[in-house]
């Protein structure tokens, strides 16, 4: 079962300090994905909104996510602090689809290894909805699945795979309070062994045991929702910078 925990005694200060100002991962992993969303998108012009383009994966030369949408959705440019400046980031649409969409690789996978999904966002209110997703590999349907999520507002995390006896597994964590209208946030969901833990900010707000599975499918990284045009997308409407996947 859940259950609450207050922030790490050590680490606690590193962590919040990065929260906001762009620099590697509070944790020791190797990035297989990173979308820092500095660049235009290809063949597009400053600020949007974008329909099409595809913005540069920075952990993986070569690599992209590209913008696929739903009539009237769009992705634009937002900006964000870091430190004394301001930091590009992106905004999701307030209607219509958008998502930003990365091929299935084998290093997207993580199977059994050790595993980080992190993002930051920032969201209203009144851009919060009943679901809405920020990062996954996989859909509820599939048999294996990681994703990043922030329904109703509240920061959320679930895996699904198999576990050593060849049975599908899955865990859940949902943070008790909506991040609703506190500016930007960190978001964070790791897998170390066999405990889950979500991370809002600087402080681990949920952790369950039972993560040992195997998690790996064919599927696309879609980041901002389900994916393009469909009935029940999980639309995010908030803003959103450095979205990253690592392993280890």
């Amino acid at each position: 079962m859940g259950r609450t925990l207050s922030a790490f005694a050590l680490g606690v200060t590193a962590v919040a300090a990065a929260v906001l100002v762009d620099t590697a991962p509070a944790y020791a992993a190797t990035e297989q994905l990173r979308l820092d969303f500095d660049a235009t998108p290809t063949g597009q012009v400053e600020p949007g909104p974008w329909t099409s383009g595809c913005f540069a994966d920075v952990a993986t030369p070569g690599d992209s996510g590209c913008i696929a949408v739903g009539s009237p959705g769009s992705i634009s440019r937002a900006t964000r602090p870091s430190g004394t400046a301001t930091s590009p980031a992106i905004a999701f649409p307030a209607s219509g689809s958008a998502v930003i969409q990365v091929p299935d690789a084998a290093n997207l996978n993580p199977g059994t290894q050790d595993f980080t999904i992190s993002a930051l966002v920032k969201v209203t209110s009144g851009q919060v909805t009943e679901g809405a997703n920020l990062m996954q590999k996989g859909v509820f349907a599939d048999p294996a699945q990681w994703k990043l999520q922030l329904d109703s507002g509240k920061p959320g995390c679930r895996i699904e795979g198999t576990d050593s006896l060849g049975n599908n597994v899955f865990v859940l964590l949902t943070a008790d309070t909506s991040i609703a209208d506190q500016g930007w946030k960190f978001v964070q969901c790791k897998r170390r062994g066999d405990v889950l833990s979500l991370v809002v900010g600087s402080t681990t707000v949920k952790t369950d045991d039972g993560a040992s599975m195997d998690i790996a499918n064919t599927a696309k990284v879609n980041i901002g929702a389900k994916g393009a045009g469909l009935t029940n997308n999980d639309q995010f409407r908030g803003e959103m910078d450095n979205a990253v996947f690592s392993i280890g």
